[in-house]
C-alpha cells in the first residue's frame, strides 16, 4: 500500500517548507507539529498540532502516520520524546541527519559505511553545537532503536532559496553589489553542496517507496570556482581580488567565518567534507539540479527581501576597505 499520511516536525523555515511543498505536490495529507512561532500562515491548509519537542509532545499521542519527517532533531533526547509518544503510530521514520555525523571526513569518497562520530566523555544535556555531529549520530541511534523501519538522510551542505544560514546566499549577495569582492586565493578546493528541494524530493521518494538505510545527500563534488562561475553567470559583471593566505591571516579574514563556505587545502581532518561519495543516494533516485539554477533561484529569492545585502561573512564596507589598502578594485 502506498503511503499516503505523513507527520512533519517542523517544516516551516528552510527544509522543512520545502519537504511540506514536495509531499503536498505529491499528494499527501500532511499534519504539520511546531511551536508554531515561525511563519505560522505558511500552508494554511495543512493540519496542524502544536507543541515543543523538548518539553511537550502530548499532542502526538493520538495520532497516527505511515510516514514522520524528522527535520528538527538536534539532539538525542528531541527523538526519544517524540517516540515515547507516536512509536506505535509511525510505519516509517525519516530523520534528517548530516554528513557532520561522520566520524572522519579527512579523505575523499567517503560513503555511508563510514563509521559515525561519538563523544568522548558524557553526552550534554542540552543541544551544543561543538557537538552538532555527535548528537546527531546519536539521533539517528535513537532512531534505529526505536523504529524497525527507518531512513537515515545526511546532506552536505544545504543551498536554496529560504535558507537561514545564508551561506550560499551570503556569496549571491555579496558578489551581486557593486565594486570589487574577495574572493579565495585557491578556488580549486572542492564544494558540494544539495539543493534544498532537491533534498525535500528525495526525502518524499524514499518515504513513498518505503527504501531505508543511510544516505549521504549530495550533489557529486565540484570547485569554490563552480560557484563563483555560476554567480557570474547569474548577476553579470562581477569583480574580484585576492589576496595570499598570509594576507587573509594578517588581515584576520576567517574561512567559513568570513568567506563561507571555503575551507582551504589542508584544512587539518576536512579534505573529504566536500567530496562525499554520493552514489547510493543516486542509485535510489535522488536527483540534483545545476548548481547555477540553484544559485539563480536563491538570487530571485534574496533579491525580493528588504535589499540589505549579505547578512553573514565579511561585510561590504571591511571588503571595500580591504580593496583600498590592497591596491585592487
Amino acid at each position: 500500500m502506498t503511503p499516503s499520511t505523513a507527520l512533519v516536525l517542523g517544516g516551516t523555515q528552510f527544509v522543512g517548507r520545502h519537504l511540506v511543498q514536495s509531499l503536498l505536490d505529491a499528494g499527501w495529507a500532511v499534519t504539520l507539529f511546531s511551536r508554531g512561532r515561525t511563519n505560522p500562515d505558511l500552508f494554511p491548509g495543512v493540519a496542524r498540532l502544536v507543541g515543543d519537542r523538548q518539553s511537550d509532545v502530548t499532542a502526538l499521542a493520538a495520532g497516527r502516520w505511515d510516514v514522520v519527517f524528522d527535520v528538527s532533531a538536534y539532539h538525542p533526547a528531541d527523538v526519544t520524546r517524540v517516540a515515547d509518544v507516536i512509536q506505535d503510530g509511525c510505519g516509517h521514520y525519516v530523520l534528517v541527519s548530516s554528513v557532520s555525523a561522520y566520524a572522519d571526513v579527512s579523505r575523499p569518497g567517503g560513503t555511508e559505511d563510514a563509521s559515525l562520530a561519538v563523544i568522548d566523555g558524557p553526552v550534554p544535556a542540552e543541544y551544543d553545537k561543538q557537538y552538532y555531529g555527535e548528537l546527531k549520530a546519536l539521533c539517528e541511534q535513537v532512531v534505529a532503536d526505536r523504529f524497525p523501519v527507518s531512513t537515515m538522510i545526511r546532506p552536505t551542505v544545504v543551498d536554496g532559496p529560504f535558507d537561514t544560514t545564508e551561506r550560499l546566499t551570503s556569496w549571491v549577495d555579496r558578489l551581486a553589489a557593486p565594486g570589487a569582492h574577495l574572493v579565495p586565493p585557491d578556488t580549486t578546493t572542492p564544494f558540494q553542496y544539495i539543493d534544498a528541494r532537491d533534498l525535500a524530493d528525495f526525502m518524499v521518494r524514499v518515504a513513498a517507496q518505503g527504501i531505508t538505510g543511510p544516505f549521504t545527500a549530495a550533489a557529486r563534488p565540484t570547485t569554490f570556482q563552480e560557484v563563483l562561475d555560476g554567480i557570474d553567470e547569474v548577476v553579470g559583471g562581477v569583480r574580484t581580488f585576492t589576496l595570499t593566505q598570509a594576507e587573509l591571516e594578517e588581515e584576520q579574514v576567517q574561512p567559513w567565518v568570513d568567506l563561507p563556505l571555503w575551507l582551504p587545502a589542508g584544512t587539518p581532518g576536512r579534505a573529504g567534507f566536500f567530496a562525499l561519495d554520493p552514489g547510493r543516494a543516486l542509485a535510489a533516485g535522488l536527483r540534483t539540479r545545476p548548481l547555477v539554477e540553484t544559485i539563480r533561484d536563491t538570487h530571485a529569492w534574496s533579491a525580493a527581501r528588504d535589499g540589505s545585502g549579505p547578512r553573514i561573512g565579511i561585510s561590504l564596507e571591511r571588503e571595500a576597505d580591504l580593496a583600498a589598502r590592497y591596491g585592487q578594485g
